[in-house]
């Protein structure tokens, strides 16, 4: 695969969402849970809408698209990876979902390290911006959610 095309670049993040989709959809599927049922079918929709929008996006679109710093609470650098489970607990289901986000965050930071063109990195950039504010949503339910417990 050559990621060193926009189009290509586009059809690979396409994929990758249509990926993510599938994950969800068969998570929510499978999960017992109810809370985290009805997580697992928001990311899947979300997902969908990624799919969407990169399916009609243009060069103009990245070249226009503002990148923003968006805030990390890192939980997940304090936590395991969970192993997706029927039985898991909403807070598993969370904490699965953030390292989910966070590795996709982290591929297209790796993508935009390994390109030398300025509107492929844009692109990676603001595909990386998106999957950053998947993971903040995630990880602030956690400390809402969880961490009130505590």
């Amino acid at each position: 695969m050559d990621l060193s095309n926009f189009n290509e670049a586009i059809r690979f993040a396409i994929r990758k969402e249509q990926d993510s989709v599938t994950m969800y959809d068969t998570y929510a599927n499978k999960v017992e849970n109810p809370g985290a049922k009805r997580m697992f079918q928001e990311l899947a929709q979300e997902e969908k809408k990624h799919k969407s929008l990169l399916e009609e996006v243009t060069q103009k679109d990245v070249e226009e698209y503002k990148l923003t710093q968006i805030p990390d609470l890192k939980i997940s650098e304090y936590s395991e990876e969970e192993e997706f489970k029927p039985e898991m607990n909403f807070q598993e289901a969370l904490l699965l979902a953030i390292k989910k986000e966070e590795n996709s965050h982290n591929l297209y930071n790796n993508l935009v390290n390994g390109t030398d063109n300025p509107q492929l990195k844009k692109l990676f950039q603001a595909l990386a911006q998106e999957e950053a504010k998947h993971k903040l949503k995630l990880e602030t339910e956690y400390d809402q959610q969880v961490y009130k417990w505590d």
